[in-house]
């Protein structure tokens, strides 16, 4: 798509939020990473639509895309979702995204090896505008008591909520050759009974987790701009988490950075 130009384009009191929406800024890319899970407990949840804890891949892999139902089928004259848009990195932490034909509670695996999957979404659906189940991004090799849902939680690396068409996911991999500067997080739940404690974690690669912030919400949004951005290297893998403190609650969460081509 054509970018029109604008005073902001050659001028220097343009809005810089503005440039980098539009693609103006050399070298400059804008990620707002979201996610929800909706029973946060009194342990530390990864915020994202599968719930309980996040577990990262150790090795790139192909992944084993699926639903829980049968309308999501590539069927266009079906209801749900035809073809489903996966976006990652690859074994070098470089950006890759392929997009498969759905099969309903079947089976279809990716032809690109995933070490990292930054979000799915629906491409193209059918009468149903969306996806009509659960979809799943995970590890091939696995086994489906149930149709279309993997076995082994941990080997589930995202989900698209019925009919939500998009992942809803709130952790995200610098990928290589970019530096990413934070400039901003928030968190919020409606629960009006259980403050939550949220933890903004970072690990480079090959390293541990370390805590970069934690902050408590209570039936509110709260947001945190950083005046000055924290800068985090290439490969290192980013997360929000969740700590209840009496029961299980609904959490909101999102982070926004500045990647910048080192």
């Amino acid at each position: 798509m054509a970018i029109n130009p604008s005073r902001s384009k050659y001028g220097t009191d343009g809005a810089f939020a503005l440039q980098l929406a539009r693609g103006q800024i050399y070298n400059h890319t804008h990620v707002h990473k979201y996610g929800f899970n909706a029973t946060v407990s009194t342990g530390d949840d990864t915020i994202w639509l599968q719930e309980g804890d996040y577990t990262w891949s150790s090795a790139a892999s192909t992944l084993s895309i699926t639903s829980s139902s049968t309308d999501d089928d590539g069927d266009p004259v079906g209801s749900g979702a035809l073809t489903v848009t996966v976006e990652g990195l690859d074994a070098n932490y470089n950006e890759i995204s392929e997009t498969v034909t759905m099969n309903g509670t079947t089976v279809v695996n990716t032809t690109a090896l995933f070490l990292r999957t930054h979000r799915m979404y629906v491409a193209t659906a059918g009468t149903g505008l969306t996806n009509a189940g659960v979809i799943y991004a995970a590890d091939t090799g696995d086994t489906y008591t149930t149709p279309g849902v993997p076995n082994t939680a941990t080997g589930i690396r995202s989900t698209i909520g019925a009919g939500e068409g998009q992942t809803l996911q709130a952790f995200y991999t610098v990928p290589a050759g970019y530096t990413a500067y934070l400039i901003q997080v928030a968190a919020g739940s409606v629960n009006g009974t259980n403050a939550t404690t949220m933890t903004l974690r970072t690990r480079a690669e090959g390293g541990a987790f370390r805590t970069k912030d934690k902050f408590i919400v209570f039936k509110d949004m709260l947001t945190l701009q950083y005046p000055v951005p924290i800068e985090i290297a290439e490969k290192t893998d980013i997360e929000m988490k969740g700590a209840s403190a009496l029961s299980t609650t609904d959490v909101a969460a999102n982070f926004d950075l500045i990647l910048v081509k080192n």
